[in-house]
C-alpha cells in the first residue's frame, strides 16, 4: 500500500506540475508616470533647488546691509523661511502636474507682492534686490513650463496662472499659500477622480519618497537656524537678565529646602492632609481598577475557551480532511494500477499475435511457397511419359 501511495503521489505531482491553470504569476498593477510626468516632476524639482538658493543669497545681503535696522534684519529673515516652506510645499506633490502649477502660481504671487504689493517698500533701499530675484525666479518658472507643456496646454496654464495671481495676491510677508491645483483642474474642465491616474511604478514611488526626505534632510536645519536667529534678534532678554533669572530661581529652590528641613512637624501635618484628601480618590482609583481587571479576566477566559473551541474544530477538520485525501489517493492508485494491467495485457496479447503472424512468414512461407512450385513442375512430366 505505501509503494501504490507513493507511485500515485508522484503521478499526481507530474499531473499537476503540467497544469498551466496552477501557474501563479504576480502583477504590481501599477502604471508607470508617462515621460512629460516625469520631466515636469524633475525640472521642477530642480527649479525648486535654484529657488532656494537665489532666495537665500538675496535675503542674505539684505541682512549683511541692514545688520542695524531690526526691521528689515528681520523682514529678510522671514523671507527665506516662508519662501523656502512654501515652495516646499508646492514643488513636492505626489502628482508632477500639481508641483508644477503651484510652484509657477507661488513665484508669481511673490514676484507680484515685491513688485506692486504690500510688499513693495519691505526692503527700503535694497528693495531692488527682491523685486529682481522674484523676476528672475518667475522668468525661469514660466519658460520651464514652456518646455515640458504642449503648447495649447502653456497658453492655458500661463492666462490661468495669471488671474490666480491676481484673484489670490499674499497680503503679508508669510505667503500664505494657496493651492492652485484644484482651481487649474475645474479651469481645464478635468474631473479631480482623473487628476491622478497613478503615483507611478514602484521604483518611481520610492524615488519620490527618497527626494522628499532628501529635501527635507537639507532644509530643515536651515529652517532651525534661520527660526532661531529670528528668536535671539527679536528677544528682549539680554544675557544678564537670563543670568538673574536662573538665579532667582535658585535663591527660591534653597529658601524652599530651608523651609523644609527646619520645619518637619509643619510637614508631618501637610503629609497627614494629604493623605486625608487623596485617600478616597486612591480608593476610588482601585475600585475601577479592580472592576476593569475583572472584565478583563473574564473576557481573557471567553477568549481561551473560544480559541480551544476553535482548535478542536479545525483538528476535527484536519483529520476528516486527511482521511478524505488518503482514500481518494488509495482509489486512484488502484484505478491507476488496474488500467496499467489492462493496458500491459493489451500490449502483451497484440505482441503474441504479431509474433505468431512474423513467424509463419518466417519459417512456413518459404515451405508453403517450394511445395506449390514443386507440384506445378511435376504435372507437366506426368503427361509426357504417357
Amino acid at each position: 500500500m505505501n509503494i501504490i501511495r507513493i507511485f500515485s503521489f508522484i503521478v499526481l505531482t507530474y499531473l499537476l506540475s503540467g497544469c498551466s491553470l496552477l501557474e501563479v504569476k504576480l502583477d504590481s498593477q501599477s502604471i508607470p508616470l508617462t515621460t512629460q510626468e516625469l520631466n515636469i516632476r524633475l525640472l521642477t524639482r530642480e527649479y525648486s533647488a535654484v529657488f532656494f538658493k537665489h532666495v537665500e543669497e538675496t535675503a542674505d545681503d539684505i541682512t549683511s546691509k541692514n545688520t542695524d535696522n531690526d526691521g528689515i534684519y528681520t523682514f529678510a529673515i522671514l523671507w527665506k523661511i516662508y519662501a523656502h516652506e512654501g515652495l516646499q510645499q508646492s514643488a513636492y506633490q505626489v502628482s508632477p502636474f500639481a508641483g508644477l502649477i503651484d510652484s509657477w502660481a507661488f513665484t508669481r504671487q511673490m514676484e507680484m507682492y515685491f513688485t506692486s504689493g504690500d510688499g513693495q517698500t519691505l526692503f527700503g533701499s535694497e528693495q531692488i534686490l527682491a523685486v529682481n530675484t522674484s523676476h528672475q525666479l518667475a522668468v525661469e518658472i514660466e519658460s520651464l513650463a514652456e518646455r515640458v507643456l504642449k503648447p495649447q496646454q502653456f497658453k492655458q496654464s500661463r492666462t490661468f496662472v495669471n488671474d490666480f495671481v491676481t484673484k489670490h495676491p499674499f497680503d503679508s510677508n508669510s505667503f500664505v499659500r494657496t493651492p492652485a491645483f484644484n482651481a487649474w483642474l475645474e479651469y481645464n474642465n478635468i474631473d479631480e477622480s482623473e487628476a491622478i491616474t497613478t503615483i507611478g511604478t514602484m521604483p518611481e514611488a520610492l524615488g519620490d519618497l527618497s527626494d522628499r526626505l532628501s529635501n527635507l534632510s537639507t532644509l530643515s536645519p536651515k529652517l532651525l537656524t534661520w527660526k532661531a536667529q529670528l528668536l535671539a534678534r527679536n528677544s528682549q532678554i539680554d544675557g544678564e537678565q537670563l543670568s538673574q533669572t536662573l538665579e532667582n530661581i535658585n535663591q527660591s529652590s534653597l529658601k524652599f529646602q530651608d523651609f523644609v528641613v527646619n520645619n518637619p512637624e509643619y510637614m508631618k501635618v501637610l503629609a497627614a492632609e494629604m493623605g486625608k484628601v487623596l485617600q478616597p480618590l486612591l480608593d476610588d482609583f482601585d475600585k475601577k481598577a479592580d472592576s476593569k481587571l475583572g472584565v478583563i479576566s473574564q473576557e481573557r477566559i471567553a477568549l481561551e475557551e473560544m480559541v480551544a473551541r476553535e482548535r478542536i474544530a479545525i483538528g476535527v477538520m484536519v483529520t476528516a480532511e486527511r482521511a478524505n485525501i488518503t482514500q481518494d489517493l488509495d482509489v486512484i492508485a488502484q484505478n491507476v494500477v488496474q488500467r496499467a494491467i489492462e493496458q500491459l495485457t493489451i500490449m502483451i496479447s497484440d505482441i503474441l499475435v504479431y509474433l505468431i503472424l512474423f513467424s509463419l512468414v518466417i519459417f512456413f512461407a518459404p515451405f508453403g511457397l517450394g511445395f506449390f512450385m514443386g507440384k506445378r513442375y511435376q504435372r507437366p512430366a506426368k503427361v509426357k511419359r504417357a
